[in-house]
């Protein structure tokens, strides 16, 4: 906290932000989950038909109002109702098969997504930019099996550039290896069933706290159209549940074109650009 090391920030932008981890990693019996991440897979489909700018906007605003409304209401009366309401809704937003759908009962897993929307094309998708797809390593398999297409192929990249900058430009050396996302420790992380009972990660309470301490804190959170980690909608749902802050400036919330990792492509630098630089300026 701010208080805590005699920082206070002007601004801050939370970039695909996890803010409450129950919404990233949910209860099966939690039906929240499925209307959150729905308009994403949307919007795989709609950019995957060259849908694009407004028209995207306008057609995710109609999967969201559904998502959060006719949806919800569907699943929420139970698996066999849920699956009669909602499976062909469901199948055209995000063009899967009618049958697999009906199979799910109109819940649809980003995993399950992933590894059967682009089946027809002997592709699997990555979960953290949905657009983007690679081969099929194990077809006849349930689940995917070989390296995410954004995920596996940045880690090598962001290693060897990162380890270049510390050493060329900062002139540290060491010894010791730098290992991006380290495996041993995420885990090792106890989700509320181990000893530690560390339990789900959540950042709301401490963005309150210090929206509260700074009225003047401006807070942007950017998430990516395709990104199905950190669905757009799920913050979008967490910054309306707060109450408004006396004083405060208000949350900005920008979803731009791309993934989990906007900053790979072109377009979403640029927005992610432009988003940190007029907090930067409403800040001066």
């Amino acid at each position: 906290m701010q208080e805590d090391i005699g920082i206070g920030p002007s601004g801050i932008v939370l970039i695909s932000p996890a803010l409450e981890f129950t919404l990233v990693q949910p209860d099966e019996f939690e039906p929240l989950h499925w209307a959150l991440e729905l308009p994403s897979l949307a919007a795989v489909r709609l950019r995957a038909e060259g849908v694009s700018g407004d028209a995207l906007r306008e057609k995710l605003a109609d999967v969201e109002h559904y998502a959060m409304g006719d949806y919800l209401t569907a699943i929420t009366s139970g698996l066999e109702q849920g699956r009669r309401l909602a499976s062909q809704r469901v199948a055209d937003i995000t063009g899967l098969p009618l049958d697999l759908v009906q199979r799910n009962s109109a819940r649809i897993p980003t995993g399950l997504f992933a590894r059967e929307f682009a089946r027809a094309s002997g592709k699997v998708l990555s979960p953290y930019d949905a657009s983007i797809g690679t081969a099929d390593i194990a077809p006849e398999s349930a689940r995917i099996a070989g390296p995410d297409p954004v995920l596996d192929r940045s880690v090598p990249a962001l290693t060897s550039a990162f380890v270049g900058y510390i050493s060329d430009e900062l002139h540290f050396r060491t010894d010791v290896s730098y290992r991006l996302l380290n495996g041993e420790i995420s885990h090792n992380w106890d989700y509320g069933t181990g000893p530690s009972r560390q339990g789900y990660a959540g950042v709301m309470d401490d963005l309150q706290r210090a929206r509260s301490l700074n009225p003047s804190l401006g807070v942007v959170i950017v998430n990516g159209y395709t990104d199905l980690v950190t669905p757009y909608l799920a913050s979008r749902y967490l910054v309306n549940q707060i109450p408004s802050l006396t004083n405060a400036k208000p949350i900005r919330l920008d979803v731009v074109e791309g993934g989990h990792m906007m900053y790979f492509r072109s377009d979403g630098r640029r927005a992610l650009k432009e988003a940190a630089s007029e907090l930067y300026q409403a800040t001066q």
